[in-house]
C-alpha cells in the first residue's frame, strides 16, 4: 500500500457523503483522529453480531443459535443487540437461507482506499443475494442512502460474482428491511468518485 494511502471504512465514507457543509469536515477530522490514535476497525461495536450471523448461516443454524450472541457481549450492548437480533429474525422469518461466500474488493479512488466487504452471501429460494449489513443503533437507513452503497457495490463487485443472477442489497438490521438493487443501477457512481476526491482533499488539508 502506498504511504499516501488513506484507508477509511465504508461507514465513514457514507457518513461523509450524506453530510453537508461543516459536518463533512467533522467526519474527516474524526476519521483522521482515529487513525492517529491507531484505531482499528475490527473493534467495531457490532462486530460480534456480524460474526455470529455469518457463523449461524454457514452452519445452517437457527434463530436461537443467533440469540446466543447476547451471552457473549457486555451488559451495555445487550439492549441494542436485542433490537438488532429481533430485526434480523424479522427479515429471516422461517425461510431457509443457504450460505455462499460473498465477494470482496478494495475500492481505490485517488489515495482513498475502502474495503467493500458485504457480510452475507445468501440464497433465498431461487434468488442469490450479496448483503451489506447496516447496524447503526439510533439511525435508520432510507432508500436514498442505501442506493449510494448499492451503486458502489454494483459497480465494483459485479465482476466478482460471475453473472447477473446475483442481487446486491443492504439490510437495515434493526428494522429487518432489505433494500435491493434490482435494476443494477450504477448512475450514482460518478458522484461517489467525486466525494472520495473531496474526502481526500480535506484529509490532506487538515
Amino acid at each position: 500500500m502506498s504511504k499516501n494511502a488513506i484507508k477509511i471504512s465504508l461507514t465513514e465514507f457514507m457518513n461523509f457523503v450524506n453530510k453537508s457543509g461543516r459536518a463533512k469536515a467533522t467526519v474527516v477530522v474524526n476519521a483522521k483522529n482515529k487513525r492517529e490514535e491507531e484505531y482499528q476497525h475490527f473493534k467495531d461495536y457490532w462486530n460480534p453480531l456480524k460474526i455470529k450471523i455469518k457463523s449461524v448461516h454457514r452452519k445452517n443454524g437457527t434463530h436461537d443459535d443467533l440469540r446466543k450472541v447476547l451471552n457473549e457481549v457486555n451488559e451495555e450492548r445487550k439492549e441494542n443487540y436485542q433490537k438488532a437480533i429481533d430485526g434480523y429474525c424479522k427479515f429471516w422469518k422461517k425461510r431457509k437461507l443457504e450460505w455462499f461466500n460473498p465477494p470482496k474488493k478494495t475500492w481505490t479512488e485517488g489515495d482513498i482506499k475502502i474495503e467493500l466487504n458485504p457480510e452475507l452471501g445468501l440464497q433465498i429460494r431461487d434468488k442469490f443475494y450479496v448483503i451489506k449489513l447496516y447496524t447503526a443503533a439510533n439511525e435508520n437507513i432510507d432508500k436514498r442512502h442505501a442506493d449510494l452503497i448499492l451503486n458502489l457495490m454494483e459497480k465494483e463487485l459485479r465482476e466478482k460474482v460471475g453473472g447477473d443472477e446475483v442481487v446486491f442489497a443492504v439490510l437495515d438490521v434493526k428494522r429487518g428491511k432489505l433494500f435491493e438493487n434490482k435494476n443494477k443501477d450504477t448512475s450514482l457512481y460518478f458522484l461517489l468518485q467525486g466525494e472520495a476526491r473531496g474526502f481526500e482533499a480535506m484529509w490532506k488539508y487538515i
